[in-house]
């Protein structure tokens, strides 16, 4: 099953720890400092698009990818109820192609933990530097080994909503650094709940992992907690990436 089928319609409410509106002003803030001309911006990996219609909203021109077509359903609803003009792409992170370049690309919220394995992290930063424009800013951030292994791993959650509830399940692989999870969803169907599972894997790397892959490509401006954009302390949760195009 396609990852996030049916949980992009509850993607929103189970992503209500997340503090969108710091991570789009932070992703502005960034611009204006490193690259005050930038205007165009590509986000890797965009769910839902809540930071690329924000972003559109301080004046930039956005578009956007992901491999959910319904994520990107609800993407571009989104953006037509809040008048913002974005287009948006499905295609894979490792292999897109927007025939374009951009001031800034971003990928927030695990979207690089995805990424099965050293490999297919290297092609995602190879399409960022093919669609880059000169002096570009790229920011990505990845969930760290801390969180994956010991706040996430093996363990479960469960949560309910108005109409819908969720059933989260964890378990991590101390060999590969990998976290396997599944989601099942309960949805109200009338006169029942209807039942969808998804499976996912997640990758845990390494500082210097991410680093050797990014140093064919990119210059590292900063490196910092991407939960508050605070200097990283030992057990963060979530770390952010600042490059800029070589």
């Amino acid at each position: 099953m396609e990852i996030y089928s049916e949980f992009a319609s509850v993607y929103d409410l189970m992503q209500y720890d997340i503090d969108y509106p710091l991570w789009i002003n932070q992703l502005d803030q960034i611009l204006k400092k490193y690259k005050s001309n930038a205007k165009t911006v590509l986000e890797l990996a965009c769910g839902t698009g809540t930071i690329s219609i924000g972003l559109s909203q301080k004046g930039y021109l956005c578009e956007a990818l992901d491999l959910s077509e319904d994520m990107l359903t609800i993407a571009q609803s989104k953006a037509y109820e809040q008048g913002a003009k974005i287009k948006f792409y499905n295609q894979n992170m490792d292999s897109f192609n927007t025939k374009k370049k951009y001031d800034m690309i971003c990928c927030m919220c695990d979207g690089m933990n995805y990424q099965k394995d050293m490999e297919t992290l290297s092609k995602v930063m190879k399409q960022i530097a093919m669609h880059i424009n000169k002096e570009g800013i790229i920011v990505f951030d990845l969930s760290t080994k801390y969180k994956l292994k010991e706040i996430i791993g093996n363990n479960t959650f469960a949560e309910t909503f108005e109409n819908e509830a969720y059933i989260w399940e964890n378990e991590y692989d101390e060999d590969h650094n990998i976290l396997n999870f599944s989601l099942t969803l309960f949805k109200n169907a009338g006169e029942g709940y209807e039942r969808f599972e998804e499976y996912h894997t997640q990758k845990a790397y390494d500082l210097e992992e991410v680093l050797s892959v990014i140093e064919p490509f990119f210059d590292v401006i900063e490196i910092v907690d991407g939960d508050n954009f605070l200097p990283v302390e030992a057990h963060a949760q979530r770390i952010c990436f600042i490059l800029k195009s070589k």
